[in-house]
């Protein structure tokens, strides 16, 4: 086809793939992103309780020293799991600063 209508539909054209293009890339960017926080974990070891953690909050691993199960109290071994917690976000928020600056 020539004539005018040829030029526009060569715009639109032209338009709908810069579109998708842009798309496609910012797409790979936010699978990257996830990618990264996948991959990124965070750790506390206090030598009777040991815990990891990914970027999402999900507990993948906590180690108790056999004295916590037998010598704790109910309320020390809450205690020292709170600790563990507590340092782990405290973690995550000092990495998220240094990513990306501000408050996390």
């Amino acid at each position: 086809m020539s004539g005018p209508d040829s030029r526009t539909e060569l715009s639109d054209r032209d338009l709908v793939e810069s579109v998708l293009r842009d798309l496609r890339e910012a797409a790979e960017k936010w699978e990257a992103l996830v990618a990264e926080a996948e991959n990124t974990t965070y750790s506390v070891d206090l030598g009777d309780v040991r815990a990891v953690a990914n970027a999402d909050g999900r507990l993948l691993e906590l180690t108790l020293h056999p004295c916590v199960v037998t010598d704790y109290t109910h309320g020390e071994l809450a205690d020292r799991l709170n600790m563990v917690f507590t340092a782990l976000r405290e973690e995550a928020v000092a990495d998220f600063e240094a990513r990306y600056g501000g408050q996390g």
